[in-house]
C-alpha cells in the first residue's frame, strides 16, 4: 500500500505584469478546506524574480532597508495577517524589467522557518 505525504503548501500561479507600470497584487491565501491561513507570526520575506540563468532580476522585499535595484524595499506586506491577506505593490519605476518570461518564488518567514507560498512564471509585457 502506497502512502504519500506532502508538506508543500506552495501554489503555482502565473503572473503577468507590464514593463514600467505600477504593480499591485492582493491575494487571500486559503487552505484546501477554504479556511484562511493565519500568518500572525510571519512576515512576508520576498518575491524573487529570476531570469533563465537563475540570476535575480528583482527581489521585492518586506524590509524597509536602504536598497537599490534589483532589490525593492517595502514592496510586500501581510495585511490583517490573521485573515491571510497578502499584498504586493510597487511603483512603476521598480518595474523597469525587460520584456520576457521569468520565474518567481514568494516566501514568508518567522523566527524559525521559511515557507514558499507561491511560485510560477512571471511574464513581463511591453
Amino acid at each position: 500500500m502506497a502512502t504519500q505525504i506532502s508538506s508543500d503548501i506552495a501554489s503555482e500561479v502565473d503572473v503577468t505584469a507590464r514593463k514600467g507600470d505600477s504593480f499591485y497584487l492582493k491575494a487571500t491565501l486559503t487552505k484546501v478546506d477554504g479556511t484562511v491561513y493565519d500568518f500572525s507570526d510571519y512576515t512576508a520575506s520576498n518575491l524573487i524574480v529570476l531570469n533563465s540563468q537563475d540570476a535575480v532580476v528583482r527581489d521585492f522585499r518586506s524590509a524597509s532597508d536602504s536598497v537599490s535595484l534589483p532589490n525593492v524595499a517595502s514592496a510586500i506586506s501581510l495585511t490583517l495577517a490573521s485573515t491571510g491577506i497578502l499584498t504586493i505593490s510597487t511603483a512603476g519605476s521598480n518595474m523597469n524589467i525587460p520584456k520576457g518570461n521569468y520565474t518567481y518564488t514568494l516566501a514568508i518567514s518567522n523566527a524559525t522557518e521559511k515557507i514558499t507560498i507561491m511560485y510560477g512564471k512571471f511574464k513581463v509585457t511591453g
